[in-house]
């Protein structure tokens, strides 16, 4: 567990090594900083491989506590494994932005570090209470990050996702407080009863953002989807690591088709979503959403399957978001494709013994059910794969070097955590065909792009309605002046002579932990 804890401080000093990168000329230095804590805190974690179970309680005095409990992490290969994922999407964006460094301000970079580290803890929390606070931080940071950035549709949908995210901290609240009365133990390891089930089944549920809790998710920020991926990846990647713990608990629970609908509803409204987008790459988004649901299902009907799903599906959405699309001259659209074959489960990938899982579980009369959202949502995938790109590759031999391999180690980490985790394990022959199916209907819709996307449009008409905006808008109405004024206080602690508080708050935060630690 020492390796665990000292990458998360060295994504710490990370942090201040971004403040420090601001005095460069450009972003760069920032991304440097960035890229580089992140390629040390995943040597550290690869040296964590294969250590036996163990816990850590770190103990930073009792403001930090709740109900007088210490914050404990267990690592387990299977929590090892989400950190792993975690750590690897965010070292893909974070070599994204060496190569394409761009304009604006370092400390999206510093605020996506914390979300790494807050996300990676939730993969370790051993106990609701662990994991509430994991929440809350990545939630606090995930809000920052939207309303450090200008425009008033960003400052709604940041008053939204507030609102959303606050339900789901409430309902995992709730679920701790129940079963916390009732005698129950708080860790996993020990959890017994169900009592609190539909609490926390309705915190995993809102943290994936099924339907109807989808309005979290900033699609204002599609067209720039490679700088914003974390903001996309790691919510629901925490979500999708509860789930993981959840499903088998579910197994003969009364609402489990109700849950099977709703899940399976987001991954069809989320294929057809996409395929309504004029832009292809605001259409990954949407596919993303689906996607998520779709892995979901996946655990409801194997639960085998859910902790590898939670593994792989933040890598891989990280290598379609930050990796390039096709191109005719070389094979830098090659990582993306390999990820796109992964999250639709296609045969040889290391998404196939996922993709299987609903096939296994549910009857033959229901495969074409089955396989339409999965079609679906390959074709959109490939869609935003055959785009034009929107900018040349890096000019520097040096970035464009060290773009490519993070591509590739990224690649190589998603299939290399596959074969770890039993991502090839057999599948009977007959549960094969229904993937070879998917992938000529994803094939003819790709074909058939420009109908398929004039007929989702037409059918997108009813959009408005479905997307409960008409609901959600008088809430935005009723809070977007005090999210105004919170972004006015992020826009100047984000100044470059602000600079040196962050850093004293930082530095703190790391005596903390080692406080803690030593003890």
């Amino acid at each position: 567990m020492e390796w665990v804890i000292l990458a998360w401080l060295v994504l710490s000093v990370g942090i201040l090594g971004v403040g420090a990168g601001r005095r460069l000329s450009d972003l760069r230095g920032t991304s440097l900083a960035m890229g580089m804590a992140l390629v040390g805190a995943l040597g550290l974690w690869l040296a964590a491989w294969r250590q036996p179970p163990q816990e850590v309680v770190l103990r930073l005095e009792r403001p930090f506590s709740v109900f007088q409990t210490a914050w404990v992490f267990r690592l387990t290969p299977l929590a090892w494994g989400h950190g792993l994922g975690v750590l690897l999407a965010g070292f893909l964006v974070a070599w994204m932005w060496v190569a394409y460094p761009g304009q604006g301000r370092g400390w999206p970079r510093a605020l996506a570090l914390g979300m790494v580290i807050t996300a990676t803890a939730a993969a370790l929390a051993a106990d609701l209470f662990t994991l509430l606070m994991a929440w809350a931080m990545l939630d606090a940071m995930f809000l920052a990050l939207l309303l450090i950035r200008r425009g008033q549709a960003v400052v709604d949908r940041a008053v939204l996702a507030g609102l959303i995210n606050g339900m789901a901290l409430l309902s995992l609240w709730a679920a701790a407080w129940q079963i916390w009365r009732s005698g129950d133990s708080l860790f996993w390891s020990r959890m017994a009863g169900t009592s609190a089930l539909p609490f926390l089944l309705l915190a995993a549920l809102i943290r994936l953002d099924i339907y109807p809790f989808h309005v979290g998710r900033p699609p204002e920020l599609a067209d720039e989807v490679d700088r914003a991926a974390l903001l996309y990846v790691l919510p629901t990647s925490v979500g999708l690591m509860l789930w993981a713990h959840l499903v088998p608990m579910i197994h003969g629970w009364p609402g489990m088709s109700g849950l099977a609908m709703a899940l399976g509803l987001t991954a069809m409204l989320g294929g057809l979503w996409a395929w309504a987008e004029p832009d292809p790459r605001a259409g990954l988004v949407e596919a993303a959403w689906g996607s998520a649901a779709w892995w979901a299902l996946a655990g409801l009907a194997h639960p085998d399957v859910a902790p590898l799903a939670a593994i792989l599906w933040p890598i891989g959405f990280a290598l379609i978001f930050a990796g390039r699309p096709f191109d005719r001259t070389s094979l830098w659209g090659l990582p993306a494709l390999v990820a796109i074959l992964t999250i639709t489960g296609l045969p040889v990938a290391p998404g196939m013994r996922i993709a299987t899982a609903p096939f296994q579980a549910w009857p033959l009369w229901a495969w074409p059910f089955l396989m339409l959202p999965q079609a679906l949502l390959l074709g959109a995938l490939l869609r935003g794969w055959l785009r034009e790109p929107e900018e040349p590759l890096p000019s520097g031999r040096i970035w464009r070097s060290l773009y490519g391999l993070g591509l590739a180690l990224g690649t190589a980490g998603m299939v290399g955590l596959g074969a770890a985790f039993g991502a090839w394990q057999d599948v009977p022959p007959a549960f094969r065909f229904p993937l070879l199916m998917v992938l000529g209907l994803g094939l003819v819709l790709q074909w058939q792009a420009e109908k398929v996307h004039a007929a989702a449009r037409g059918w997108a008409r009813a959009r408005p309605f479905l997307s409960l905006d008409w609901m959600y808008g008088g809430l935005t109405r009723l809070i977007s002046r005090p999210a105004g004024a919170l972004q006015q206080v992020l826009e100047f602690l984000s100044h470059p002579a602000v600079m040196w508080l962050w850093v004293l708050v930082v530095a703190g935060i790391l005596l903390l932990f080692w406080q803690g630690a030593t003890r």
